[in-house]
């Protein structure tokens, strides 16, 4: 699978999208303190997000649009703003995204609670490339108090270890989000517990996300980028290299919760007229000279908080204007 990260400006412009991240469902089991889904109805509605799920027709015809590209994405994520598993159609989606060839990986990012042994043997056998599984503690209480649920904790360890031992080729990533450890124990924990049934772990740091969201009131101070870099970007780089597709049919430029704008409905057009359209060859634009001129770019954590190594863009400016004039 190929996980290697290039040096962005390198590689821009890009005929093919590096990935594609299809939300399959805005509806989530969980109600997480520093999630969206933590909000009330009218908080939601104020946002315009409405729960949903994708239809399969809609997501067939997006991978059918993929093969217009050059070459193969590196891979397509299911995850976004809900809980993927919920779907009752996930495993068909994933077979599909395989058997057509879609991307170099498939992975599902999940909190990872519906994962029945049932399901695993569905996704394991549909060709799951890599599950990326979300927790939010390391015990039932810590799930009670930061995602609203009574899990059963030891069955959802248990559970975690069966899709590991028959996996095949595939990978698991467990990550921990930073407000549900509190304390140096629990991390030694969360690592002596899931070492054994993982490919790796990994510990993520709150953003400030969604902005209506207090995010004080769990003790974070945003003084550094959610990787640790002291290092802040006037460009954001998401919309580079990759495509977001809601459940509705949209097609976004990343994965903000307020979305910034939308390119157009996969009923309506194709992912290459989008991805080589004169919409987002402005929104670009706008990234590179001034992306505070989109309202929900300008507050958006993401280029402050959460760029990977090799992703800014901002020392590389003038370049970037010519190719998206």
């Amino acid at each position: 699978m190929h996980l290697k990260r290039s040096q962005l400006h390198e590689v821009l412009p890009l005929d093919t999208p590096y990935s594609l991240h299809v939300f399959p469902s805005y509806f989530c089991n969980f109600s997480c303190s520093y999630c969206l889904h933590s909000l009330s109805s009218s908080d939601l509605d104020g946002m315009g997000f409405r729960k949903q799920l994708l239809s399969f027709d809609t997501y067939r015809k997006t991978l059918d649009d993929l093969k217009q590209f050059p070459e193969t994405l590196r891979a397509l994520i299911f995850a976004g703003h809900g809980e993927p598993l919920l779907h009752k159609e996930i495993d068909r989606m994933v077979h599909y995204a395989k058997s057509s060839g879609a991307a170099e990986r498939v992975e599902i990012v999940t909190n990872g609670s519906m994962l029945s042994p049932a399901l695993s043997d569905r996704l394991i056998q549909a060709g799951l490339d890599r599950l990326r599984i979300s927790l939010q503690g390391v015990s039932a209480r810590k799930y009670k108090e930061v995602a609203g649920v009574a899990l059963d904790f030891d069955r959802f360890v248990e559970n975690v270890g069966y899709f590991y031992r028959h996996k095949g080729q595939g990978e698991v990533h467990i990550k921990i989000i930073d407000v549900a450890l509190e304390n140096v124990e629990e991390e030694a924990l969360f690592r002596r517990l899931f070492s054994g049934i993982s490919d790796s772990l990994s510990i993520e740091y709150a953003i400030p996300f969604v902005r209506q969201v207090d995010y004080s009131k769990f003790g974070v101070e945003f003084t550094k980028c959610k990787q640790g870099h002291e290092r802040s970007s006037a460009v954001c780089s998401m919309p580079f290299y990759m495509l977001v597709l809601t459940p509705n049919g949209d097609v976004a430029p990343c994965c903000s919760v307020d979305v910034p704008l939308v390119y157009g409905n996969v009923a309506e057009t194709t992912l290459a007229s989008v991805w080589h359209g004169l919409t987002r060859k402005r929104f670009l634009r706008l990234q590179i000279e001034d992306r505070d001129m989109n309202p929900v770019c300008k507050e958006c954590a993401v280029p402050a908080y959460g760029l990977q190594e090799g992703d800014y863009l901002d020392d590389h400016r003038e370049e970037l204007a010519r190719f998206f004039r």
